[in-house]
Order: structure tokens, then sequence, then C-alpha cells
């Protein structure tokens, strides 16, 4: 009985060590997304995140003992973030919404993704890998998955549009880009209107991109893919 008392506590301060040593490790790698957001990436050392995260240097190179395993992590930590925040957002939209009004809001719900700081701080990694082949090759990967995941969403926001083939990844892409370029651009002057305006265009080309015939500029460019 004595060594069965004696198992169970070694089992209850294994598992506890786990817990607490995963707890660690998720506050370095949140400390190391607020990091790539409030410093930049090229600005990023791992002192720097151990600093952030109140963890000792022994601690962070137990967890990850090289910035290339921080930042494999990281991006990974990153990328399932992003996710769940994409799809809270669009779960949030109202089941009552219908048509139209649905797909006005999945556009809204995007935009508040797009301008959060978690794609902020995608943002910020994506434009380091430009000139970082490491980190490029990690980002690849991350994004393809994203990628796969919003199509996924896009598919059930605007399920009547689905089987309009090449029209429909042309309108999702032209929604992508343009959402994402206004995200990172530099509007300065009556930004908010200026992309309710742009927001409210990109509402109404959709509807009529599925509206349109094929002589269309929609019909011209989708065939051309066919």
């Amino acid at each position: 009985m004595e060594k069965a008392k004696g198992d169970a506590a070694t089992g209850q301060d294994i598992s506890w060590q786990a817990q607490k040593s995963a707890m660690t490790r998720d506050r370095i790698l949140d400390a190391a997304i607020n990091c790539f957001i409030g410093l930049g990436y090229t600005n990023v050392t791992t002192a720097k995140v151990a600093s952030a995260a109140g963890v000792s240097r022994g601690a962070m190179l137990h967890h990850f003992p090289s910035k290339t395993e921080l930042i494999q992590a990281a991006v990974e930590y990153l990328h399932q973030q992003l996710l769940e925040d994409y799809s809270s957002r669009v779960r949030k939209i109202p089941a009552t919404a219908k048509g139209q009004k649905r797909r006005r809001a999945g556009i809204d719900a995007y935009w508040q993704y797009l301008t959060g700081d978690l794609f902020t701080a995608y943002h910020e990694l994506c434009v380091a890998g430009r000139t970082d082949a490491e980190l490029k090759e990690i980002l690849e990967e991350s994004t393809r998955r994203f990628d796969q995941h919003v199509a996924e969403s896009n598919s059930e926001l605007f399920s009547e549009w689905n089987d309009h083939g090449e029209r429909f990844l042309i309108a999702m892409d032209l929604t992508k880009f343009l959402m994402e370029g206004m995200a990172v651009g530099q509007i300065v002057s009556n930004r908010d209107k200026r992309v309710k305006r742009m927001l409210d265009y990109l509402a109404d080309r959709l509807e009529e991109i599925f509206q349109e015939g094929e002589s269309g500029a929609i019909g011209r460019h989708s065939a051309k893919n066919n």
C-alpha cells in the first residue's frame, strides 16, 4: 500500500513537472511573438526573449538550445494562434446572417484578423524572410497550411459560390491580396474612411463577379485558366 501511494505521488510530481515545463515553454513563445511585434525580427535575440518571458538563460537553453529552434517553434506557435484567431472570428458571425449579409460579415471578420497583433507579428516575419533563407523555409510550410485552412473556411462562408470553379478562386485571391495589402499599407490620412470605402467596394464587387456574363472581365480571365 505504501508503495502504491509512493508511486502515485511520483506520478503526480512528474505530471506537475511536465505541466510546469509546458507552461514555461508557452511563456517563452508568447514572449518571442511579443518581441517580434515590439522589436522587429532582426532585433530579437534569445537573451531578449528570455528577459521578456522572465526566465533564466538556463531555462531558455533547456527548451530552445539555439535561436533557430526558438524561431521554428515560435512560427509554429504563432501559426496555431493565427488559426484559432481567424476561426474564432468566423464562428462569431451570427447564424441568422444569410446571403450577402453573411458574406459581408466574413469580409469584416477577415479585416479584424488582419489588423490584429498576431498578423502584425506574422507580417514582420514574412518581411524578414525575404533575406533570411532559413526563416523563409520555415514560413513557407506554415503559410501553406494556413492558406488551406482559410480556403476551407471560405468554402463554408461562401458555399453558394463554391461551384463556380476558377471564378471563385479569382474572387478569393482578389479578397486576400487586396485586404492584406490594405492591412500592411501606409494609409495615414482618413484611414478609417478609406478602408471602409474599399471594403464596401470589395463586398459589392464580389457580388457582381458571380453575376457577370462571360464577356465581362472576370469571365475573360477565369476562362484563360480553365
